[in-house]
């Protein structure tokens, strides 16, 4: 049977898996709507998002109350430090999704051709989506420690495919912008949803560092 403390520690674990499950489908929503050039399925991942921030701070009030009651010492107290550090970084994530939302719309309602930047895109998005669905998975602490940092490493791989791609794109835009006249904006607003596009994919990376954290302890690596 589990103890008190223990049972609200399990508590704070499902709804931070459920917070990140909410990221994961607003991003796989906002996947197809950026495929599919379909505003109303950006603002559907949009609406997916909404309530994160209080979710967040639902989380944050009752890691508050257990550290309150129990008084945490050591091992405990880490896991503490741990989901607290962690609902900020899924608030961040959320933020950026929304962003990236925002950017994306904003290329459709202005009828932009991505042409053949799009492709270069789709596989940094799809990358991106890679790293959250891992992260969700991560999120069960109740895994082995090698379970974890398999998964920690492939959040990795997808954390660095995610800058070679965001390069990729660069220079994909570069080449467009040589050959075509593109407005200026529309090139700074598809460079921005890049880069939110491979932030996202560090998000991730900065919850697997604390959930290993949590796992392991050891030093907490700085963001």
């Amino acid at each position: 049977m589990l103890s008190s403390y223990q049972e609200r520690l399990r508590q704070v674990n499902s709804s931070m898996q459920e917070l990140a499950a909410t990221v994961e489908k607003a991003q796989r929503i906002a996947f197809e709507g950026f495929k599919e050039s379909d505003i109303e399925r950006l603002d559907e991942a949009k609406e997916a998002l909404k309530g994160c921030g209080l979710k967040a701070n639902d989380i944050d009030n009752e890691v508050i109350k257990t550290l309150a009651l129990y008084g945490p010492e050591a091992t405990e107290l880490r896991e503490m430090v741990g989901y607290l550090k962690m609902t900020n970084e899924l608030v961040n994530t959320c933020s950026t999704l929304k962003s990236y939302i925002k950017n994306n719309k904003s290329l459709i309602a202005g009828g932009f051709d991505l042409g053949k930047i799009k492709a270069s895109l789709q596989t940094l998005h799809q990358s991106a989506l890679n790293a959250i669905t891992y992260m969700v998975t991560m999120i069960d602490i109740s895994q082995s420690e090698e379970e974890l940092r398999n998964l920690y490493r492939s959040i990795k791989v997808e954390e660095s495919k995610g800058d070679d791609l965001y390069s990729i794109v660069q220079k994909d835009l570069s080449d467009t912008l040589y050959h075509t006249d593109i407005d200026p904006l529309d090139f700074m607003t598809v460079l921005k949803l890049a880069r939110k596009l491979e932030r996202i994919s560090d998000h991730a990376t900065n919850v697997a560092k604390l959930l290993l954290f949590i796992k392991t302890g050891g030093d907490l690596e700085s963001n």
